[in-house]
């Protein structure tokens, strides 16, 4: 995907014109309040813990050799 000066332009003017919408009450809360939580399925965590595994295997056959 290629990103056009003009698509970058419209982006940064679109997340500008929505720092100035938002309430300085949101803006001044304390980030310590705010907490996102993501629940994973016990097979995502499955296939999650499988890559790492693999990356980890295959940066030690790279090194070793």
């Amino acid at each position: 995907m290629t990103a056009f000066p003009a698509h970058i332009k419209e982006v940064m003017h679109l997340f500008e014109k929505g720092l100035k919408l938002k309430s300085p009450i949101i803006l001044n809360k304390d980030n310590s309040e705010l907490q996102d939580i993501v629940n994973i399925s016990a097979d995502a965590k499955r296939k999650q813990v499988l890559e790492q595994l693999k990356k980890t295997v295959v940066e030690r056959i790279k090194t070793s050799y």
